[in-house]
């Protein structure tokens, strides 16, 4: 019933084998990973190194992997569906009606959000949902 806090986690130790551990890592994440994901983890040998290497080291990574597969890598634009967006832009609108004194003073707020194009139905949505609270 008694909870062990492991307090000893939260005080740094030197490491006095850190290369060998951190060489020992990396071959066990790249047998996890796959041999193609250990180049990579070798790059994380090099991070103690000045902040320009690490540059220099992506960059000819990309080169290599580019290379290795004989194809060339073409990136996928990245979609947001979890629609954080339009969750943030009610909050938004939810706290301005909410603290507005008067509709006065609402409609007054609510024109300054700058409201994206083709989200302005949130408003009429929003409006209703705290009329109805």
């Amino acid at each position: 019933d008694e909870l062990d806090k492991e307090e000893l986690l939260d005080v740094f130790r030197f490491d006095p084998e850190y290369e060998k551990n951190e060489a020992l890592w990396s071959q066990f994440k790249a047998s996890i990973l796959g041999a193609e994901d250990s180049s990579s983890g070798s790059d994380g040998d090099d991070e103690s190194g000045s902040g320009s290497d690490d540059s220099d080291d992506s960059d000819s990574d990309g080169e290599n992997n580019g290379q290795r597969a004989g194809q060339v890598v073409m990136q996928q634009p990245i979609e947001d569906k979890t629609e954080v967006d339009v969750v943030n832009l009610r909050r938004t609108i939810y706290l301005t009606i909410m603290s507005s004194l008067d509709f006065e003073e609402c409609v007054h707020k609510i024109r300054k959000l700058n409201i994206p194009e083709g989200s302005e139905s949130e408003v009429c949505t929003m409006l209703l949902e705290c009329c109805s609270q």
